[in-house]
């Protein structure tokens, strides 16, 4: 009877982890994470070793689309490091797949305030600047990064329409 449970959580949790590719991939450790919701040690490990042995579950795989994917919704580099490393990903792999993009970090930042300019020209200038310091900072972006999009945006106390 034992033999059978296993089985039967097994193809469920097989089952399972198919579901949940089906909307995106994810990391060894999400799929671990998910799993030990529900399911035995024992389980898991296997899932995860059928899933690595048919390449459905790769690390370094995944750690480039997601990079691919976050940076065309203009996060940072700095961001998307800590979200990689949070999802399971070792620190040096995960620089070496950020490091394989080039990227422009200025240019994201731009593409990343375009839909709050609106709303901060209404602002006075020095407000207006502590405001995309604070959204830009909350995306990851460092200070030199900013200090030279606030330079583009903001000239002599008003904000530019930098999008032309």
């Amino acid at each position: 009877m034992a033999v059978e449970e296993k089985s039967i959580n097994y193809d469920k949790a097989l089952k399972y982890v198919f579901w949940l590719f089906e909307k995106r991939d994810y990391s060894e450790k999400e799929i671990r994470d998910k799993l030990g919701r529900n399911y035995a040690c024992s389980v898991i490990e296997q899932v995860v070793e059928k899933l690595i042995s048919t390449k459905l579950l790769d690390d370094e795989k995944f750690a480039g689309q997601w990079a691919d994917y976050r940076l065309r919704q203009n996060k940072s580099k700095n961001f998307i490091l800590r979200e990689l490393i949070h999802k399971g990903i070792k620190r040096d792999f995960a620089l070496e797949t950020l490091d394989s993009f080039s990227v422009n970090e200025v240019q994201l930042a731009l593409n990343a305030i375009k839909s709050k300019i609106n709303k901060y020209s209404k602002l006075e200038p020095i407000k207006a600047k502590n405001k995309i310091f604070q959204f830009l900072s909350r995306k990851g972006f460092g200070y030199d990064v900013i200090d030279e999009v606030v330079k583009k945006v903001i000239k002599k106390e008003e904000i530019i329409d930098f999008l032309d």
